[in-house]
């Protein structure tokens, strides 16, 4: 009878140790997760990981943090890893998707997104994404249907509007698109919990790009002002700070703010080759070409030849026939 008493003893032993192992888990996956939603990105993706069953878990929270800083190939990296034993299969698989798509469009593989979502996704953070796809790569009739809506939840449809409004301006449907997006913006502010700053970052950005097509350039400053105060509640949000460089330099350019202007684009630059995302980059060099347009610099054709040619590698063909109609086009004087 001694060897069963010694093996009942080594299972206890061993279930002991594995509920030990198993709280030691959930304390630092908690810790991750607190650090991940006080924007503090760069500790989460350096913090020592749980026992090893349990790192799949954490490279996922790793990746989410990498992804919304604008890591996107380190994002894609830290999903590359198995699950774990413990983790859900299905809320593990959503999440991936989601990191993984939004990694993806960061990185303008467009195709891939499609491939990954398909053409009638269901959930709708995954239909806006597809939309958002469809939008840079000039597939509009798809982009009108997954936009149709309206959603339920609140911040689902806030989402939605935004990125309506996003087709609209790239139509040239400017007050549509204010509209939309002021809407949107609405929305956001009445979400108390959580806080949606960066949402409200992106529409006050968008109001800048269409005021700008507006022409009317003080609007266009004044709401990338105020983008920039809602974008810095997460300081490292490189992907939101290099769409707004752009926009901060063009709307520069337009007021005649030369030097101001070519500070905005080498900061899109910096931040788009940190990203090290093909689609950051042709945004900034766009930027760069249009600003050198709207100041009548010499540079501007061979700038906005080298924009285009990115543009179309990345099949970007709304963003490519914005930069041929520069080519076409003289400016007008700067203001």
């Amino acid at each position: 009878m001694l060897w069963i008493v010694l093996v009942v003893a080594l299972v206890v032993l061993a279930a002991a140790m594995v509920a030990v192992e198993h709280l030691r888990a959930r304390l630092v996956l908690r810790r991750m997760n607190a650090l991940m939603l006080a924007g503090r990105h760069d500790e989460v993706i350096v913090h020592p990981g749980p026992p090893r069953p349990y790192a799949g878990l954490a490279a996922r929270v790793r990746a989410t943090s990498a992804v919304v800083t604008g890591r996107y190939h380190l994002s894609l990296q830290l999903l590359e890893r198995p699950a774990g034993p413990t983790a859900d299969p299905a809320a593990v698989t959503e999440a991936d998707v989601t990191v993984r798509a939004t990694a993806l469009l960061g990185l303008g593989r467009y195709e891939a997104v499609a491939q990954l979502l398909g053409d009638d996704p269901v959930v709708p953070h995954r239909r806006r994404m597809r939309a958002q796809a469809a939008i840079e790569t000039g597939q509009y009739r798809l982009a009108d249907r997954l936009l149709a809506g309206p959603d339920t939840d609140p911040v689902d449809e806030a989402g939605r509007l935004r990125i309506l409004g996003d087709l609209h301006e790239r139509r040239g449907r400017v007050g549509e698109a204010e509209a939309l997006v002021a809407d949107a913006l609405r929305a956001y502010a009445a979400c108390s919990l959580p806080p949606y700053e960066v949402d409200m970052g992106y529409c006050h950005a968008q109001l800048a790009w269409c005021a700008l097509a507006r022409g009317d350039v003080e609007t266009a400053l004044a709401q990338v002002d105020r983008a920039r105060q809602l974008l810095l509640t997460r300081p490292d949000n490189a992907p939101g700070f290099c769409e707004l460089a752009c926009v901060a330099a063009e709307a520069s350019a337009a007021a005649g703010e030369s030097a101001a202007a070519d500070e905005q684009v080498a900061t899109a630059r910096q931040l788009a080759e940190q990203m090290d995302s093909p689609a950051a980059r042709a945004r900034a060099a766009r930027a760069a070409g249009t600003v050198a347009w709207r100041l009548h610099r010499p540079d501007a054709p061979d700038l906005l030849r080298a924009a285009l040619a990115q543009h179309e590698a990345l099949g970007e063909v709304p963003a490519a026939a914005v930069v041929r109609r520069l080519l076409d086009a003289p400016p007008a004087p700067p203001a």
